[in-house]
Parts: structure tokens; C-alpha cells; sequence
């Protein structure tokens, strides 16, 4: 180990240089990958909420992650009674949305979801409360509280909270998923569309709902269900579990191959600076690798002592580099935490991932000039000047 690391102190300035080229692109690796794993929580977190049931909207919304957020496209709610003729169908849900607080820079909106309870079934089968209950078909003035909209209001259960002008108790507190819902206030249909109506008089219908989630009966095919919802009630399209899932994986997919952009950056600029440092290195050394096979020193002594530089440039500048993503990575999220929002979360792949990442690279990188250094015949190497 003092052997390679010397050898590595002899040209300063190719090593450091070797190393910064690819701390870049490690740096940049981790900053990503943080996004990129914050990301994923946000979306497993709303898997809870959308893919163990079936959502319905009018066949001309857009769709968000199988939510319309407020896309302005309404059904009338008498399709509910629809849905619910439908075999298979537990219940139905109308839902109806209103903002609380717009979105600002890269924070979530919070919204207060209006919803109709169905006895029996859970609106929040993947979720867990932290304290309280879900809202019960016949609640009024009552609310359900994501986790990040509960600590801004400081609520607690048991206690009144005021949302848009109107006082509601508080009945219950999601645990925090990481995703879109602990923005939300989850409140009794009728309650929300009261305000709704508030806030646009010219709508003149009270029946009206912007979707509709419908909860399956146990041991019934949801995807079929759907299938037949859609078919049997005109005007509306319908999203099942794994047309949400298809939806959430074209997000990943995209983040992931930014990820591998960076990756394959790194792996182009690293690996070129570690391939033109070894060869200098082997090319100046020739005479004294030539000395030491000709005292003793085997092709696999000498294949592992170069290939051994070639990772420490790996696990240094990998390691320099995720430090540097991380300390990044800290400062941006210290920088938006006054406003609640977390744009990188750290986990172990985070910080492993890319050290691994650089150190294979180098070693791969640094392989055919270790290769050469080992089979350089002992005597051709000692006449060179």
C-alpha cells in the first residue's frame, strides 16, 4: 500500500489531475442519484394511494399519476350510482379537490381532497397512520392530515384546524410517504364541495365530482373490473392498478436514464484519464519494472502493484467525489427546508454506489497498462536508455 501510494506521489500533478476527471463525474453521480432516489420515494409513496384501486374520470381529463388535479373536466356524481351496478364493485368514492396553497419553486401544492367514505374499505390500504383514524362514511367537519400539512399546522388530533375559512377537527394524521399526499387535507365530500362552489358560483350543479375511486370486492379482478367499468358507463375512461403502475415506471424510467447518461460521462472521461495516466506511468518506469522482474519480482507481483494504482485513483477520487455530492447535496436541502421541500434524500446506494462505481472503473480502466507493465521482458526493459 505505501508502495503504490508513493508511486502515486512521484507525478503529483497527472495523479491529481487523473483524479479530479473523474471526481466530476462522480460528483454529478451522487448529486443525481439524490434526486433521483428522492424521486422514487415521492412516487412509492403515492403507489399507496392509486394502485389498489381503480380510478375514474371523464374521457376527456388529463391524468397525473391517475389523479386529475384540478384539469377543470367534471362527471356528473349520478355515475357513481352507475359504477356501483357494475358486478364486482364494492363501492365507489366521489372526490372533488380544492387548493389550499399553490406550489412554490419545487414544493408540492397542498390540497384539500374531498372524498365519500365507503364502509368497508380503506382509501389508504398502503398507508399508515401515525395517530387517529380515517375518515367514516356520516363524518362532517372532520379532517384526515398528511404529515408535512399537519406540522405546518401544528395540528393535533382531537383538535380544531382551520382550511380554507372553515373549521374542521381533526380526526386523524398520515404517516409521512414521501410522496405528493402528506401535502393533502382529506375531508367528507360535502364539506369540499361546499367550498368548492364558494369559490365558483357559476357552477350551478351540486352533484359533480372530478373523479371517481372505485374499490373492488375481494377476489375480483381489478384489471378486468376496470376493463368493465369502462365499458359498461358511457363518458368516462378508467385507470387500473397496472395502467398507474405503467405511468409511475415511465417517471423512473426517465430518471434512471439520466442517471445512466452520467454514468456512461464518467465512465468515458474517468476511464480515459486513468488509461493515460498508467501508460505514462508504465512508459517511464520500464527500466525499474525490468530491474525488479530480473531480481525476483513475478508477472503477477507486478500486474497487481499497477493495477493496485489504478484503483486507489478509483477509490479516491470516488470517494472525494461523493463527499462533495453529498456536501452539495446538504446545501441545497438545507437551502429549501424553510420552505418544506426536500429535493434529495441520501440512502446507501447514494453513498456506496458511487465509490464502487469510480473504483471498478479505474481498475478496469487501469487493466491492459497493468497487463503491459507484467509481461515487459526483463531484458528489453534494462537496455532502454
Amino acid at each position: 500500500m505505501t508502495f503504490i501510494l508513493r508511486n502515486m506521489w512521484r507525478r503529483k500533478a497527472r495523479t491529481f489531475l487523473t483524479i479530479f476527471g473523474i471526481v466530476v463525474g462522480i460528483f454529478a453521480l451522487t448529486v443525481l442519484g439524490g434526486m433521483t432516489a428522492r424521486m422514487n420515494q415521492q412516487i412509492n409513496g403515492m403507489k399507496g394511494f392509486i394502485t389498489d384501486k381503480i380510478t375514474v374520470q371523464p374521457a376527456t381529463a388529463g391524468s397525473h399519476m391517475g389523479m386529475d388535479i384540478g384539469g377543470g373536466k367534471f362527471l356528473e356524481l349520478s355515475k357513481k350510482a352507475e359504477i356501483e351496478k357494475v358486478p364486482g364493485v364494492k363501492g365507489a368514492s366521489g372526490m372533488i379537490m380544492v387548493q389550499l396553497k399553490a406550489a412554490e419553486g419545487m414544493s408540492q401544492p397542498q390540497l384539500m381532497i374531498g372524498y365519500q367514505p365507503v364502509a368497508g374499505a380503506s382509501m389508504f390500504n398502503n398507508a399508515k397512520l401515525s395517530s387517529g383514524r380515517e375518515l367514516k362514511p356520516g363524518d362532517a367537519g372532520k379532517v384526515l392530515l398528511g404529515s408535512t400539512l399537519a406540522t405546518d399546522l401544528g395540528a393535533k388530533v382531537g383538535q380544531p384546524v382551520t382550511l380554507l375559512g372553515k373549521q374542521f377537527e381533526v380526526v386523524g394524521i398520515m404517516d409521512t410517504t414521501l410522496g405528493v399526499t402528506d401535502s393533502w387535507a382529506f375531508v367528507p365530500y360535502q364539506d369540499t364541495l361546499g367550498i368548492f362552489l364558494a369559490q365558483n358560483p357559476y357552477f350551478k350543479a351540486e352533484g359533480l365530482t372530478q373523479q371517481i375511486t372505485v374499490f373492488p370486492k375481494p377476489g375480483v379482478n381489478i384489471e378486468t373490473l376496470s376493463s368493465k367499468i369502462q365499458s359498461s358507463v358511457a363518458g368516462i375512461k378508467t385507470t387500473s392498478p397496472k395502467q398507474a403502475e405503467k405511468m409511475i415506471s415511465n417517471i423512473t424510467t426517465i430518471f434512471s436514464a439520466i442517471i445512466l447518461g452520467i454514468a456512461f460521462i464518467a465512465l468515458f472521461v474517468g476511464g480515459l484519464s486513468v488509461i493515460n495516466t498508467m501508460i505514462m506511468s508504465v512508459s517511464e518506469r520500464r527500466r525499474e519494472i525490468g530491474l525488479k522482474k530480473a531480481i525476483g519480482a513475478t508477472t503477477g507481483t507486478i500486474l497487481r502493484e499497477y493495477l493496485g494504482e489504478a484503483l486507489m485513483i478509483g477509490l479516491v477520487a470516488g470517494a472525494c467525489g461523493m463527499l462533495l455530492g453529498l456536501l452539495a447535496i446538504a446545501g441545497l436541502n438545507r437551502a429549501t427546508h424553510a420552505s418544506n421541500v426536500v429535493i434529495f434524500t441520501v440512502t446507501a446506494t447514494v453513498i456506496i454506489g458511487p465509490v464502487i462505481f469510480a473504483t471498478i472503473l479505474a481498475g478496469l480502466a487501469g487493466l491492459f497498462p497493468a497487463l503491459r507493465a507484467a509481461r515487459l521482458n526483463p531484458v528489453d526493459a534494462l537496455k532502454e536508455e
